[in-house]
């Protein structure tokens, strides 16, 4: 049988299975070259491979050993951080898959800003930081407010934004210490590398889709919510409610963007504001997006699955005459949530788990913070802040919106 080679799944079990289940229905075999077991039921991945994927050279190796041994015919990632790494996989093996130089736009975000620089439309203002002096000289050049973050970052980690009060000198000394690869290991493959960029007024976008052949094919927008202070994702609703015409000019911004980037025979995930001035680019990732994006959200709104398209692309299927419109097909809005603690501190009581898994529109939820845990905010830490995670559904946004007001009605943390 044919394998596909994932490199690394997704954190939460309910969300890592669903690939795996989705390659097998197409039949495929599974191998998972990753940093260490998952731990999943015994049978359901058929080869693990245990490699530190950091060190990418040696992870390549193994892939290559591996491949020589069995059929692989397509190799993909979930995350950001193997963005690089599967781009190499698919050169040393022949495979399907986005190019190596396409990879390093997709991981490094002042390359990305250098590779839109001739689309002046879809971009903001943006400097490359890699001092303090830089940084000032950055502020005042591209002006305030700005966002400040980490070239290699992933799921809003490091991202600060700058306001007319912020401490310039205080803001990167806080920076280097949250982007230390001794904190957090995303930041060992471009450490002490910034980038600062006007800060986009207007409604956060996020767009996803696959490019085969040169085409690009999106499922739709998503209207998206996130903090004010360090931009952390918390809601994400497909299909957006943006009247068709807007919904038009994003999707060809969006083929413009992918495009110029170099993007082919991957799927991406891409986060843009619709400012005064049209629909601007945030980032892209050479991946398909998480957060329960690719394997709940989107497949529950339109009743088709979209992982077996990322799939297909992977292994090279041609999908030009059966991919569907995902947006018009939707019959419901369905949104990932993130439950976000107030303030720091010790979970003391967690109460209401059974009355939220009994709400027939909450279709997914894991619990994140439990009794004892520590709960920390950011700037000092990103993860612990998440108290809950979950995919729900409602007839529009208000149906939604009624949807999170029941969670938060019935969950609820003893914060002390």
């Amino acid at each position: 049988m044919e394998t596909v080679l994932f490199v690394n799944i997704r954190p939460y079990k309910v969300e890592r299975v669903r690939p795996i289940y989705a390659a097998k229905q197409l039949g495929y075999r599974v191998a998972v070259i990753a940093d260490e077991d998952p731990g999943l039921d015994p049978g359901m991945i058929d080869d693990l491979i245990i490699a530190d994927t950091y060190d990418m050279d040696t992870s390549l190796k193994k892939a290559v050993e591996y491949a020589g041994g069995h059929c692989v015919t397509g190799v993909m990632t979930w995350t950001d951080k193997d963005v690089e790494l599967t781009a190499k996989i698919a050169e040393a093996l022949n495979l399907p898959g986005i190019s190596v130089d396409a990879s390093k736009k997709a991981r490094n975000k002042y390359l990305m800003r250098e590779a839109l620089k001739d689309l002046p439309d879809i971009s903001p203002k943006y400097k490359r930081v890699r001092t303090l002096d830089d940084l000032k000289q950055a502020v005042e050049t591209v002006g305030r407010p700005g966002i400040f973050k980490p070239v290699g970052g992933a799921g809003s980690k490091g991202i600060f934004k700058v306001d007319m009060d912020t401490d310039i000198q205080h803001l990167y000394a806080e920076m280097v210490e949250t982007a230390s690869p001794e904190h957090d290991k995303i930041y060992t493959y471009y450490p002490d590398e910034y980038v600062y960029e006007e800060y986009l007024e207007g409604a956060e976008i996020s767009v996803d889709g696959v490019i085969q052949n040169d085409t690009v094919y999106i499922t739709g927008a998503a209207d998206n919510l996130v903090t004010d202070d360090y931009s952390l994702d918390y809601l994400e609703v497909f299909p957006s409610e943006e009247d068709s015409s807007t919904i038009e000019h994003i999707k060809e911004t969006v083929e413009t963007t992918v495009k110029a980037l170099g993007f082919n025979h991957c799927a991406f995930h891409l986060e843009g504001r619709l400012t005064p001035d049209g629909f601007k680019i945030i980032e892209v990732a050479g991946r398909p997006g998480g957060g329960f994006i690719a394997t709940h959200v989107i497949e529950h709104a339109a009743g088709v699955s979209y992982l077996e398209f990322i799939i297909k692309v992977a292994t090279g299927q041609n999908i030009k005459d059966s991919w569907p419109e995902f947006d018009k097909i939707s019959t419901q809005s369905v949104c990932h949530y993130e439950v976000l603690a107030e303030k720091a501190g010790t979970v003391k009581d967690l109460r209401g788990l059974d009355d939220v898994i009994e709400d027939e529109d909450i279709i997914v939820l894991v619990p994140l913070g439990n009794i004892n845990d520590e709960i920390t905010l950011p700037p000092k830490d990103f993860e612990t802040c998440y108290l809950a995670t979950a995919v729900l559904k409602g007839e529009n946004f208000e149906g939604i919106k009624r949807t999170i007001a029941r969670l938060e009605e019935k969950l609820t943390y003893q914060i002390e």
